[in-house]
């Protein structure tokens, strides 16, 4: 019997080694470490402020949100707006020579901006941006493609171009702007000390307290760095019948020193009054 249990001992030894050698082989906390370690690299991305590379984004219909460039003519030195100055001339627009619309259509007048298409116009000028953009709102960001190209000419010459995003509102708040490149934006509800220092900074060059009504009150939505990233709008302008105050509304970043001084860097405005027409 003694000889019995000794082999049957021996032969049960090796699937006891073979059962400890499997225990530790999980993948579970590596996976865990990758995952965290990945995101400790997200948060020491870097940002350097590129004005060449942030737009100001506005909703302009019921469902239409946009990067929208405005065009200042007579500047040769904004590649941009010289190049639509040279479709306008070339093409001859029909509504400014009281000719047909030919292949223009207009693709919003319900809303405060008559907004047109053209797909000769949008073939030339979705070359110049690119396909897709970080979209920033007043709750978070999301990636958006550009789906359609429009714009607004007048009489007055406030004209712009609007690249329509695929933008979800419900995901990042009301649209405020588009950037190349992602921006690690701390959003932060306390901002009520920087809100009054930016608008004492800000308030004397504003076109809204020069032109509008005088409401401009710029408001810090989010912050990186030093960098504060404000926007003065109260989303209902473009709807003709919303009541709004808003005449030109606006989207900046300024930069707050040692000394707690506010500079501006960047701004992005929308002319809804037609200045050149006054």
């Amino acid at each position: 019997m003694l000889i019995m249990r000794k082999y049957t001992i021996l032969a049960l030894f090796p699937l006891l080694l073979s059962c400890k050698k499997e225990k530790p082989v999980s993948t579970t906390p590596v996976e865990a470490k990758t995952q965290k370690t990945d995101s400790i690299k997200v948060n020491e991305v870097e940002y350097q402020l590129d004005k060449n590379t942030v737009f100001g984004v506005y909703q302009l219909t019921d469902k239409d949100i946009a990067i929208c460039m405005p065009v200042q003519f007579g500047y040769v030195d904004l590649p941009l707006s010289k190049k639509y100055e040279n479709f306008l001339a070339k093409d001859s627009l029909p509504w400014i020579y009281g000719k047909d619309m030919k292949d223009y259509k207009y693709y919003d007048t319900l809303s405060v901006d008559r907004l047109i298409y053209n797909k000769r116009f949008e073939d030339v000028f979705k070359k110049e941006m690119k396909e897709s953009y970080f979209v920033y709102g007043t709750q978070s960001f999301q990636e958006c493609k550009i789906k359609k190209v429009v714009f607004q000419s007048t009489e007055c010459g406030n004209d712009y171009i609007a690249y329509i995003l695929n933008v979800d509102k419900n995901q990042i708040g009301h649209p405020l702007i588009a950037s190349e490149k992602e921006i690690p934006l701390k959003y932060d509800n306390d901002y009520k000390e920087i809100n009054k220092t930016i608008k004492k900074s800000a308030a004397k060059e504003s076109t809204e307290n020069n032109y509008g009504f005088g409401n401009y009150t710029p408001l810090v939505y989010g912050n990186y760095k030093n960098l504060y990233f404000t926007y003065y709008d109260d989303f209902k302008w473009y709807n003709k019948k919303s009541g709004s105050n808003c005449q030109f509304p606006e989207r900046a970043i300024f930069e707050l020193d040692s000394k707690g001084k506010a500079k501006m860097l960047w701004s992005s405005e929308m002319d809804l009054l037609g200045l050149p027409c006054l």
